[in-house]
Formats: structure tokens, C-alpha cells, sequence
């Protein structure tokens, strides 16, 4: 029936008056991006199969590289360093400016993709993406480098805020779960081959590590012709005048507020003291920006951020639970790496081996869950029980040391990987299900957003839990004003010079890493309270009555676990007497 709606409004108009009238309107939709953006999506769903595949065959490969860079970075760390004579913590920025920059860009690029049309938007982002590229190839020092993956950062963000909006736009709420899967299995193949691509380049030389950036090019130069041949849906007139619409006040507040809340917990106990003012001044004003963008995106008439998506409880314990696994899902990428290397003292390639059982059982998880939940429509199940595990997981994390048998590290690091698989598309699934439909492609930017935001905050709180441990450890030996950007340094003394005891650094490594996984556990518990009281209704079949405006049916207290048990203890008789 929809269809036939939509044939029977594109057919020619018979009179001069209704030619006129359909003129008017025209001229009226070529200056109000929401009717552009409407007439574009009925053009989209009426896509060929084939062009729909080659759209998401390009947003996949692009998926595939951020996946490959973003882990490979994990592994040539210390290559890094070395090379280029880097701190520990300045190593670490490398990873955390690109998810920084990553985080900002997205909802830039999304309203952009409002504004321009996405082809536009997502091909400005492919530029950016290959412009970082290019400058981390080709770099000779610590500082360039890290502008190189700032705006590798700005690059890889635009595309994973425009494939919600793609998807979205491509399918309904229930086979958007299918699309994810598949979007999952790219992400596969570059968290399996980022670890193994990486450790086996900086094997043989130190200075090698710029390949893993220019690996890349090739492949983002092909999803660029792609993106250009396939995405050219944009077929009204665009101003760029109306660029002005876009919520740059909004945009403003977001960015200082998320870098003054980023810095400080990167810097705080290995490059400042925690009571200095470089870390105090910096959350002072993250605290001030974030109440001011709440309150002026309230206000504001085109909001960066749809208003919609905070409206309902459980949309927003699915955004919170978002940026939780995104934190806790690179606490373990970046750290599980920190063990290997320095309490087992495995070299980069063997780190990567090592890292496999996580990586290769994340993707495969999340696309079997997107499966089931397209097939059965769904998912509460899965998001109790992976939070659970997660749980579980972080707490037995805690018993590694410089003994742990190969055996228990590896069986750890997949159940870790299922885990997270686990989740990684529910919150997703969750927030659609709950939100009105005009703001479902809004959704989907805003978990990347959030997703992406915690993991910069799980390199940052990582970062700042780790160097106080190891300060505090290293005291023991009578290095009490040893500064731990210097640790990368020490550990490399200890295993190739004898500088420090290497059985003692192994041990004060592997005590520092324990109190991580501590407060990760306790980060996860987070998530799993939170997902007893987050509503999960049962996707509905297209062909199955909706509500209108909502992608799903209208949400139940019933919907969450903790609404099922209040609802079953006032059902309970009262005791009699």
C-alpha cells in the first residue's frame, strides 16, 4: 500500500493548476532540508537490490578499515614509542585523539548530512580519513603524528555516524538488525587482522609502523569511487547557506566539553598531579559546558542532538549502557595488550595471537544476536545475559599474574569476547525500538557517538587508574618520584637492559592491572542494573500493525525485567492475617 501511495504522488498531474501547485511545492521542499531529506529517503527504499548491497558493501569496507586501525595501534604501541622516543602516555594519546576527534566529528557530520546530502558529507569524511592517513604514514615525530590521527579521527567519525543514517534510510527497524550483522563481520575482519597485520610489521623493525597507515589508502581510495557512484541519491537542489542551520552553538559547547573531560583523566597521576590545576581548571570546565549544552540544546529549535531520544527512561539506559560498553570494551583492547607485553613479556606479534580469542569471537557473536533478533524479533535475553558475563568476566580478570597458565589467559580473553558480542548490537536494537521512527537514524548516530566517546573515556580512566597503581608500586623499590609517562621506558629497561628487576616489574604491572579490572567489574555491574529497568519491546514484522511514529510496538513497564517483577509482586495475594 505504501507503494502504491508513493507511485500515485510521483504520477504526471494532469491539469496546468495541479503542474503549478506541484511546482510550488517543489520550489517549497528545495528549502526545508526535513522535505528534502524525506523525498530522498522514499527515493532510497525504492533503491535496486543490487545498488542497495554495493551502498552497504562501501559502508562495510570503511567499517573494516576503522576496525583494523583502531586495533592494530594497540600492538605497535611501544614500536612507537621507541621509534620516536614517546612517553607511555603520549603512546596512548595515539588511540585516544583519534576516538576523541571520532566522537566530536560524528554528530557534525550527521547534521551535515541533513544539510549537503550524505553522498557529500560521507565523501568529505573518506577525504579527511585519507588526509590523516597519509600524514601518520609519513611521520617523523611524536607531535606530528598525533595531529595525523586527529584527523584520521575526524575522518573515521563522519562514516560511522552516516551508515546509521544510511541503514536507517535503507531498512525498517526489524531487518536493520540483519544489516548491522553484516555490518558486524567487517568489523570482524579488522579487529582480527589489526592485532596480527600490526604485531607482524614492527616484528622486524620499529620504524615499520607506518605501513599500518598506509595500508589503508588503497582501500579507502575504492570505497571513495564507490561512495561517489552509488550514494547520488541527492537529487534536489542543495544550498549551502542552509549549512548555517546547523546547531553550531551546540556543536561548540559538545566539543569543549568532551576534550576538557578527556584531558584531564589522560593526564591525571602520570603528567600532573591529580590536586594540580591543569586537572581541576579542565573538569571545572567540562562540568560548566556539558550543563550548558543540556540547557541550551533544550531550547534551541534545531537541536544537535533530537530532544526525542531523551524523553523515555529506557532510551536513555540504552544510551548510558552504550558508552558503557564502549569504555569497557577498550579498557580491555588496549590493557589485555599492557599484560601480554609486560607481565608475559610476548612480543607485538605474539600479543596480537594472544588477543584473537577476544577479537575473533566479538563480531561473530553481535552478527548472530542481529540475526536472531531480525528472525525472532527478540533480544532482552541477550543484553541480561552478556552484561552478566561481563561481570563475571572483569571479576576473574583479577586473579592474573605473572603465572597464569596460557590456558586461562586465552579461555578469559574469548569468554570476554562473547561478552561483549553479546552487546554490542542490543543497545542499538533497544534504542530504536523505543524512539519514534523520525528519529531512528538519529538513534543509531548517536550510540556510535556515545560508543565512541567510551572508549576514549576507557583509555582516559584506564590510563589514570593504571599509572596511579604503578606509581604506587614502583614506590616500593624506592622510585617514589618516578614519573610514569616513563613507564613504556622502564618496562623496555627492565626486560633488555636489567635497568629494574624484571620479576618485579612483571609483578608490579600485573598488581597495577588488577585494580583495573576491579573497577571495570564495577563498571559493568553499572550496565547490568541498568538493563533490568531498560525496556526492550519485541521488534515488529512489517507487515505487523505499528503504532504510529514508533519503530516498534508502544513500550510496556512489562518490557523490563525490573517492571515483570514489580507487576508479578502486586499480583501477589496479600497474607492473610
Amino acid at each position: 500500500m505504501a507503494n502504491e501511495i508513493i507511485r500515485d504522488e510521483r504520477a504526471e498531474p494532469e491539469s496546468g493548476a495541479e503542474k503549478g501547485a506541484m511546482l510550488t511545492i517543489t520550489q517549497d521542499a528545495d528549502s526545508d532540508p526535513a522535505i528534502i531529506e524525506k523525498a530522498e529517503t522514499e527515493s532510497l527504499q525504492d533503491m535496486g537490490r543490487w545498488r542497495r548491497m554495493g551502498i552497504i558493501f562501501v559502508l562495510n569496507t570503511v567499517t573494516m578499515i576503522s576496525a583494523f586501525d583502531a586495533t592494530s595501534i594497540c600492538v605497535i604501541l611501544p614500536a612507537m614509542a621507541r621509534q620516536l622516543n614517546a612517553s607511555f602516555s603520549i603512546s596512548l594519546s595515539m588511540g585516544s585523539a583519534v576516538l576523541l576527534t571520532s566522537a566530536i566529528s560524528q554528530p557534525i557530520f550527521a547534521e551535515l548530512a541533513h544539510v549537503i546530502g550524505r553522498r557529500p558529507a560521507y565523501l568529505a569524511a573518506l577525504v579527511f580519513f585519507m588526509t590523516g592517513s597519509i600524514i601518520s604514514g609519513f611521520s617523523n615525530s611524536s607531535v606530528m603524528l598525533l595531529v595525523g590521527r586527529a584527523i584520521q579521527g575526524v575522518g573515521s567519525g563522519g562514516p560511522q555516524a552516516l551508515s546509521g543514517l544510511v541503514m536507517a534510510d535503507l531498512y525498517s527497524a526489524r531487518k536493520r538488525s540483519g544489516s548491522m550483522a553484516y555490518q558486524q563481520m567487517s568489523w570482524a575482519l579488522g579487529t582480527i587482522a589489526g592485532p596480527l597485520v600490526g604485531g607482524t610489521i614492527v616484528q622486524s623493525k620499529d620504524s615499520a609502523w607506518r605501513w599500518i597507515f598506509r595500508a589503508s589508502l588503497p582501500f579507502l581510495v575504492l570505497s571513495f569511487i564507490g561512495a561517489w557512484a552509488l550514494m547520488g541519491y541527492d537529487k534536489h537542489q542543495r544550498n549551502c547557506r542552509d549549512i548555517k542551520q546547523i546547531d553550531w552553538i551546540g556543536v561548540f559547547l559538545y566539543m569543549i566539553s568532551s576534550v576538557s573531560l578527556i584531558l584531564p583523566l589522560t593526564w591525571g597521576g602520570s603528567r600532573f598531579p591529580w590536586k594540580s590545576p591543569a586537572i581541576i581548571v579542565p573538569f571545572v570546565v567540562s562540568f560548566f559546558a556539558f550543563i550548558a549544552l543540556g540547557v541550551y540544546e533544550k531550547k534551541v529549535e534545531r537541536p544537535m542532538f533530537r530532544r526525542g531520544l531523551f524523553r523515555k527512561c529506557s532510551t536513555i539506559c540504552h544510551l548510558t549502557m552504550s558508552a558503557l560498553h564502549g569504555l569497557l570494551m577498550w579498557m580491555v583492547l588496549y590493557y589485555l595488550a599492557v599484560y601480554f607485553m609486560g607481565v608475559k613479556s610476548q612480543t607485538p606479534l605474539m600479543t596480537g595471537v594472544w588477543a584473537l580469542p577476544a577479537t575473533i569471537s566479538v563480531a561473530p557473536m553481535a552478527a548472530l544476536v542481529g540475526l536472531v533478533t531480525q528472525k525472532t524479533g527478540k533480544y532482552q535475553g541477550f543484553l541480561i545475559g552478556g552484561w552478566s558475563l561481563l561481570v563475571t568476566i572483569f571479576g576473574v580478570l583479577t586473579i592474573l599474574d605473572k603465572d597464569s597458565s596460557t590456558a586461562t589467559i586465552l579461555v578469559l580473553a574469548m569468554f570476554m569476547g562473547i561478552a561483549m558480542g553479546l552487546i554490542f548490537p542490543v543497545m542499538t536494537i533497544g534504542v530504536q525500538a523505543t524512539c519514534n521512527e523520525e528519529d531512528a537514524g538519529h538513534s543509531i548516530s548517536l550510540i556510535l557517538v556515545l560508543r565512541t566517546m567510551g572508549q576514549c573515556l576507557g583509555i582516559a580512566i584506564g590510563m589514570s587508574i593504571f599509572s596511579t597503581q604503578l606509581a604506587k608500586e614502583l614506590k616500593k623499590v624506592g622510585l617514589g618520584n618516578v614519573q610514569v609517562s616513563n613507564a613504556m621506558q622502564l618496562m623496555r629497561a627492565s626486560m633488555e637492559d636489567g635497568g629494574i628487576d624484571h620479576t618485579f616489574m612483571n609483578m608490579a604491572v600485573a598488581a597495577a592491572l588488577k585494580k583495573l579490572w576491579m573497577a571495570g567489574s564495577i563498571m559493568a555491574g553499572v550496565g547490568l542494573i541498568l538493563c533490568l529497568f531498560a525496556r526492550c519491546p519485541k521488534l515488529l514484522r512489517d507487515s505487523e500493525p505499528h503504532e504510529k511514529g514508533i519503530s516498534g510496538p508502544v513500550s510496556d513497564p512489562r518490557d523490563a525485567v525490573a517492571g515483570r517483577v514489580w507487576g508479578w509482586l502486586k499480583s501477589r495475594p496479600e497474607p492473610e492475617c
